[in-house]
């Protein structure tokens, strides 16, 4: 009910009451009471109780208008908190509640403990929501989306997984983000760090590879290998072959496969040098010196090092090594393969 129409309403009918009560009797009456006199004409006293009643309605009809209005308004609040939460939880970033309507902490605490994905065909009117999904559908294609614009980048942990795949995408796009990447790692997800380092050993030459080499792996050398497999020199000279094996733990296997690309820009000596050097302090490094000394044909080095190390079993290059006595043009790759080397070490 419209509270200020029955207030109108309620005196227009007072007056009229009273008015008419006058013109029938325009008389006083005179109320005695605990040494109290009052003295009004009846056409007040008519209409006082009326009158009182009207006050306590209206009181009344305030107070619950009042209270529907805080319920109402919760709901609104707690509406809009529901949209905030289905917001984060779409960008599988799920928020803590503050829902306040019992009926509503149920959905609430759904939402701030999972994640949710949109269909493709999802329509929604909350323009806030829809614009999300729009960008949320552009990162998955591949395309890099601007989250500072939309003002989430920084609502989102480094292991946030659309975090994590946009970095993903700027990376393939813009190289200069590779270098800005590596130059404060521990502000992205290893994932999107070891990218980076992908996209570095992939494009850029030895001198600025180096100082990302404490936060390589064999993994992203592999790239270097490659490179220098398919005659890109990577500007690899002596000093970051020595950057390499000081700032990377490598295996066997990987020595191998640093000696065989290696050797396609260095002149022997150098590598002759630099391996004879690791394998004194890695015996890791052992079956790629003694490969170096087959490859180059010095086969009496090569005899001298497999005598002086009767312990390790350098089986498939021994056996190569007999071979290459009786026929002198035999190559290594004719009857090994070289990822195969180790497998004896």
């Amino acid at each position: 009910m419209r509270i200020g129409l029955y207030i109108f309403s309620s005196i227009v009918f007072l007056i009229i009451v009273s008015v008419l009560t006058f013109l029938v009797n325009a008389s006083y009456y005179n109320l005695q009471a605990f040494g109290m006199e009052l003295n009004l004409p009846i056409a007040i006293w008519m209409i006082l109780p009326v009158f009182i009643l009207l006050i306590f309605s209206i009181l009344h009809m305030a107070y619950y208008s009042a209270k529907n209005f805080f319920v109402l308004r919760r709901w609104q609040k707690d509406s809009e908190t529901l949209d905030d939460l289905a917001y984060w939880s779409i960008l599988n970033e799920p928020r803590e509640n503050h829902i306040i309507t019992e009926n509503l902490k149920n959905i609430a605490s759904l939402l701030s403990n999972s994640s949710l994905v949109a269909k493709e065909d999802f329509e929604t009117s909350n323009e806030k929501i829809k614009d999300i999904i729009n960008a949320i559908k552009l990162i998955n294609s591949g395309t890099y989306v601007d989250l500072k614009a939309k003002k989430v980048s920084k609502q989102l942990s480094k292991t946030n997984p659309l975090a994590i795949k946009n970095s993903i995408n700027r990376l393939q796009g813009d190289a200069k983000f590779a270098i800005d990447t590596l130059a404060t790692p521990n502000e992205y997800d290893d994932s999107v760090v070891t990218e980076a380092l992908n996209i570095i050993t992939k494009t850029q030459n030895m001198d600025k590879i180096k100082k990302y080499l404490p936060l390589m792996n064999i993994v992203n050398l592999e790239n270097i290998f490659k490179r220098l497999n398919s005659g890109d020199s990577v500007g690899i000279n002596e000093e970051s072959i020595k950057d390499i094996t000081g700032s990377i733990t490598l295996a066997c296997k990987d020595y191998i496969h640093l000696a065989s690309s290696a050797m396609k820009f260095l002149d022997p000596k150098t590598m002759l040098s630099l391996f004879k050097s690791f394998e004194q302090k890695d015996e890791n490094a052992e079956m790629a010196y003694l490969y170096l000394l087959l490859e180059y044909e010095m086969m009496d080095n090569a005899k001298e090092f497999i005598d002086s190390n009767p312990e390790n079993n350098f089986k498939k290059l021994k056996i190569f090594f007999d071979l290459k006595q009786k026929q002198n043009n035999l190559k290594l790759q004719d009857i090994v393969s070289l990822s195969s080397l180790c497998e004896d070490a």
